[in-house]
């Protein structure tokens, strides 16, 4: 072979790898477009992409029941999950009772979220108990974690889904959609999540909130329930969509950024960074990161964190 064709050869080699050398791709798992987690991702994909050599992309799936094994078996790079849902794959329970996950890694915490039961506006129900035997969504096929939210919400106020009339739903979003349609009832509404603003502005008078119950062991039901989750009081704001009681009790966890052990050290070293350094420019690309306390970005968790991430909390001093 000439010279000129081995050179040729390595270069379309280096092409070939998809950009390892310079240009790499990097994928983030996230749900459907609409939903929080695919905003989320595609704000770090941005700031990411802007502030290193690589490319960042998100890859949105049904749920996070697609994208957690698929990030464990090496097909895609990073993630988003809530307190609860990590813990459960890692180990194998809940959501992903026997289908333990154990290749994943924590890289740190984005924000909380709050969530629960919302009903249009103009519907007769003010409680959960008002709600008894009503149409909810259920099932959630491609988001199983939401049935664990369902779960837990009920449990606030002693009631469980067999006291209502369960309509399944392959995910939240579709969910969503059908509260919209009138289809069902209830819904369970991640606060400010996209798809639920767009309800919002289509459904005549909007939806709101339905607070959750306040009997004793509330909040020990709940963090039964949902590991991680915990009864929070909102009151109306104009950057609280669908809070109308003051307060409203809502179920609120921590989201995370998870990653596959096989990505390397360099690589989620560099996205933590550029996360903990660039607060601003993530909130602009999604609001929601307004609530980033980067200094709060590493917290104890059952999914061990990868070393990457560790390395550059060693470094500002977050963890010894």
């Amino acid at each position: 072979m000439s010279v000129r064709n081995t050179v040729l050869a390595a270069f379309a080699g280096v092409i070939a790898l998809g950009g390892q050398a310079f240009g790499q791709t990097v994928t983030i798992g996230t749900n459907p477009q609409g939903a929080l987690f695919y905003s989320m991702g595609s704000a770090i994909a941005k700031v990411v992409s802007e502030k290193t050599e690589k490319q960042y992309r998100v890859a949105p799936f049904a749920g996070s029941s697609t994208f957690i094994p698929m990030i464990n078996q090496g097909r895609l790079d990073f993630g988003l999950a809530n307190g609860g849902e990590a813990a459960f794959a890692h180990k194998g329970e809940g959501v992903f009772d026997g289908l333990a996950n154990p290749n994943i890694r924590m890289v740190g915490v984005a924000f909380p979220t709050q969530t629960s039961f919302a009903v249009a506006a103009g519907s007769p129900f003010k409680s959960l108990a008002d709600l008894k035997g009503a149409k909810i969504a259920s099932g959630y096929a491609s988001g199983r974690i939401f049935h664990y939210y369902t779960d837990a919400a009920l449990a606030s106020g002693g009631l469980t889904q067999d006291d209502f009339k369960k309509v399944p739903m392959p995910n939240f979003v579709s969910a969503i959609n059908a509260l919209s349609q009138g289809k069902i009832d209830a819904a369970l509404i991640p606060m400010n999540v996209g798809v639920g603003k767009k309800a919002m502005a289509e459904m005549s008078g909007g939806w709101r909130y339905l607070s959750l119950g306040e009997e004793a062991g509330a909040a020990e039901a709940v963090s039964k329930a949902l590991p991680s989750g915990r009864i929070v009081a909102k009151s109306p704001s104009k950057a609280l969509t669908g809070v109308v009681d003051d307060p409203t009790r809502m179920i609120e966890v921590d989201f995370f950024v998870i990653v596959g052990a096989h990505v390397s050290e360099d690589t989620v070293y560099e996205l933590t960074k550029v996360m903990y350094e660039n607060k601003p420019d993530l909130a602009a690309a999604f609001g929601a990161f307004n609530r980033f306390a980067p200094k709060s970005m590493h917290e104890a968790n059952p999914v061990p964190y990868h070393p990457g991430a560790l390395k550059f909390y060693k470094e500002v001093g977050l963890v010894k």
